[in-house]
């Protein structure tokens, strides 16, 4: 019952959905984005999800959609997806990217998750989980995307992205380990433009956000503050319900985090007060 209402107000609530993540006044009159053309994009976005199998929500790919049309085409910088899966996300941003004339760097194993270690705290998933084969992928892309822009690159994070030396617009980490994030954050970064964005999906995780807002990590391997994260822990407010936390899900069942989370290179989640210092400066 619970599923059966959840899928009816998804459905039904779709169009708002779309106007309201696309009415922006900053999207970049280049794009020629019609009221017509944003309907048609993001019902396109919808149907995917329905067609490719995804653990992503269309609203989260309209989001960073949205980011990526308001960026001026004088600005360089390509997309990045880290973990493809099947594709439906992949196919997605490929329509945003062809919108754009950017290209899309798809980065898998097309072998699943690596075996976690023992010290990953989300170490829940099996190795192989959540495979999708080159061949898959390309297909459902060539199908109901724009494969033309994409640009793939098989193999495991620690043995791709150090090759990464492209400007990067926009980062699509869906990587679920703890490892994996940290090594994606770790090579996208320095290649972020200045406003470039980091997105993620695994947002629910207090622990596994708290990348973003670590001033140790940040300041041992990019000298500066953290950036910090919107949306950590219950995902941006793209119109669902969710309070949390995830450990209590089943309490809520009509609860249903599906919007995302991300960063921009030049944010900063830094606090800069405290009392005593400030008292003894006095």
């Amino acid at each position: 019952m619970y599923r059966s209402i959840l899928k009816l107000y998804y459905a039904c609530t779709a169009p708002i959905a779309i106007y309201f993540i696309l009415n922006s006044k900053t999207i970049h009159p280049a794009y020629k984005l019609s009221f017509f053309r944003k309907f048609s994009l993001g019902f396109k976005m919808f149907l995917n999800k329905f067609r490719i199998p995804t653990g992503t929500s269309y609203k989260s790919h309209l989001a960073m959609g949205l980011k990526i049309l308001e960026t001026p085409p004088e600005i360089v910088g390509d997309v990045v997806e880290c973990g493809s899966w099947r594709g439906g996300s992949s196919a997605n941003l490929s329509m945003i990217c062809k919108l754009t004339n950017r290209k899309l760097l798809i980065f898998d194993s097309f072998e699943g998750l690596p075996a976690s270690e023992d010290a990953d705290r989300q170490g829940v998933y099996n190795e192989g989980d959540f495979c999708g084969s080159l061949e898959d992928v390309k297909a459902n892309i060539e199908r109901y995307g724009e494969i033309e822009c994409c640009e793939f690159v098989k193999g495991w994070f620690n043995e791709t992205l150090p090759n990464l030396n492209t400007p990067v617009l926009l980062a699509f980490l869906d990587v679920d380990l703890e490892l994996s994030l940290e090594t994606c954050v770790r090579y996208i970064w320095p290649n972020l433009i200045e406003k470039g964005y980091i997105f993620i999906d695994e947002y629910v995780g207090l622990d596994y956000c708290a990348i973003f807002w670590s001033e140790e990590y940040w300041r041992r391997y990019f000298d500066r503050t953290p950036p910090g994260l919107m949306g950590a822990g219950v995902g941006l407010p793209l119109g669902e319900y969710y309070i949390g936390p995830w450990e209590e899900k089943e309490n809520h069942p009509l609860q249903h985090p599906n919007a995302g989370a991300y960063t921009r290179k030049d944010f900063s989640g830094s606090w800069i007060h405290f009392p005593e210092s400030e008292q003894a400066n006095s």
